[in-house]
C-alpha cells in the first residue's frame, strides 16, 4: 500500500474525532483575528513644513506616523519630548513607512527658520521627521477635534519664560489610514523618580508600530499570542492523540498527531517570521517586556530556566517528530513506538513551555 493511500485511509476518522480536531483550529483562527483599536480619525489639515512645502493629511496616507506637540521656547517638557522622538527616529529607522510629525503649539513664534534650527538640535532627518507650523487657530482646533488634546496660551502669572503655552506631553500613534491607534507619554512623570512606566510606555509604542508596519488581513495582529495559541493547541492534540492510542483508536490517534505536526509547522513559520521580519532579528528580553523596572530576581531566574530548556528541545523535537511520524506512516510500528516514547514527552514539554514563556513575557507583568 502506498504512502498516499495510507494517509487518506488514516483521515477517514469518526465524526467525533473530526469535531475535536476542527475546534482547535477555529480557536487558532479566532486568536489571529485583528483587534481594532481605533480611537478616532485625524481630520484634514494644510500646514507648512520647515522646508516650506505645504503638508496635507493626504501626504501621510499609507504611512504610520507618530505625532508630538512642542514649541521651541519651551524649557519644561518639550526638550524631553523631542529627545524621545529623536530616540524613536533611531529605533524605528528600519521601518521605511514610519514618519515622525511634530506640531508646534506656538506658531506665532515658531516660523520655518526657527523650526529648522530646532530640528538640527535633534538631528532630525528631513525625510522622516516633519516639523509643521501654521495658523494658531487651525492648529489648536486640529489638536482639540482630531487628537483630543488641549493646547492654549498661558496668561497672567502662569505665563513665564519657557512656559508660554500649556499643552499635552503625549505622543499619538496614527495608522496608514489616518486613524489614531494609541496615546503614549512622551516624557517621564516628574513626580516619579523611577522612569520604569515611561520606558514601558515607549516599548509599547514601538511594539505597536511594529505590529502596524506588518499589518495585513492575512497576518495575526498579535503574533506572540497567536504563536502561544498554536502551542496550546499542539499540546491538546498530543494529549488527545495519546489518549486515543491508549484506547486503540488508531485513526483518531493518527489524525491528532498529524494535525499536531501541521499546527507545529504553522507555529514555526509564524515564529521565524515574527522574529526575523517584524523584530528584524532583535532579541526579546524579559526585563523589557515587564511593567516592573526590577521584577523579583527569582521570577527572572525561573524564566531563564524555562527558556533555556525550551529552546534546545524545540530545535531537537522538529526532526524527532518528523522521524516518528514517518516510521508510523511507513508501517514500522515497533520502531515508531520506541521513538515515540521519547518524542511525545519532549514535544509536549516544548508545547507547554512555549505557552509558559509567552505568559511570563507578556502576561505576568504586562506593559501598561
Amino acid at each position: 500500500m502506498s504512502l498516499g493511500i495510507r494517509i487518506l485511509g488514516f483521515f477517514r476518522i469518526s465524526d467525533f474525532g473530526f469535531r475535536i480536531s476542527v475546534f482547535p483550529l477555529l480557536f487558532c483562527l479566532s486568536a489571529a483575528a485583528p483587534v481594532e483599536n481605533n480611537l478616532g480619525e485625524v481630520g484634514d489639515f494644510a500646514l507648512t513644513e520647515r522646508s516650506g512645502r505645504t503638508v496635507h493629511k493626504s501626504d501621510l496616507h499609507g504611512k504610520i506616523w507618530i505625532a508630538s506637540f512642542v514649541f521651541t521656547r519651551c524649557t519644561a517638557g518639550c526638550p524631553q519630548i523631542s529627545t524621545t522622538m529623536q530616540k524613536l527616529q533611531k529605533d524605528l529607522a528600519h521601518y521605511p513607512d514610519v514618519r515622525l510629525v511634530t506640531f508646534t503649539v506656538d506658531p506665532k513664534n515658531d516660523d520655518r527658520q526657527t523650526l529648522n534650527d530646532y530640528a538640527k538640535n535633534y538631528d532630525a532627518d528631513p525625510e522622516r521627521w516633519l516639523f509643521l507650523t501654521g495658523e494658531e487657530e487651525e492648529i489648536y482646533q486640529l489638536l482639540a477635534k482630531s487628537f483630543h488634546l488641549p493646547a492654549q496660551q498661558n496668561t497672567g502669572e502662569e505665563r513665564t519664560p519657557g512656559n508660554e503655552v500649556a499643552h499635552s506631553s503625549r505622543l499619538v500613534l496614527v495608522d496608514r489610514q489616518g486613524h489614531i491607534r494609541g496615546y503614549f507619554e512622551g516624557m517621564p512623570d516628574p513626580r516619579q523618580p523611577d522612569e520604569a512606566e515611561y520606558q514601558a510606555n515607549v516599548r509599547k509604542l514601538k511594539a505597536q508600530v511594529a505590529s502596524l508596519e506588518h499589518d495585513a488581513w492575512y497576518l495575526p495582529s498579535d503574533f506572540p499570542r497567536f504563536n502561544a495559541t498554536l502551542n496550546a493547541v499542539s499540546a491538546m492534540l498530543l494529549l488527545l492523540g495519546f489518549a486515543a492510542i491508549r484506547q486503540r483508536l488508531v485513526r483518531l490517534h493518527v489524525a491528532c498527531m498529524l494535525l499536531a505536526l501541521g499546527v507545529s509547522a504553522v507555529f514555526l513559520t509564524g515564529y521565524l517570521y515574527y522574529h526575523g521580519v517584524i523584530k528584524q532579528g532583535q532579541p526579546t528580553y524579559f526585563a523589557e517586556q515587564t511593567s516592573h523596572a526590577h521584577p523579583p530576581a527569582w521570577v527572572g531566574f525561573v524564566y531563564q530556566i524555562v527558556l533555556w530548556t525550551h529552546t534546545p528541545l524545540a530545535i531537537l523535537v522538529t526532526p524527532l517528530a518528523l522521524y516518528t511520524a514517518y516510521q508510523g506512516l511507513r508501517g514500522r510500528f515497533a520502531r515508531h513506538v520506541r521513538v515515540a516514547r521519547w518524542t511525545l514527552p519532549v514535544w509536549l514539554y516544548v508545547s507547554i513551555t512555549g505557552v509558559v514563556v509567552y505568559w511570563m513575557l507578556y502576561r505576568l507583568y504586562p506593559l501598561p
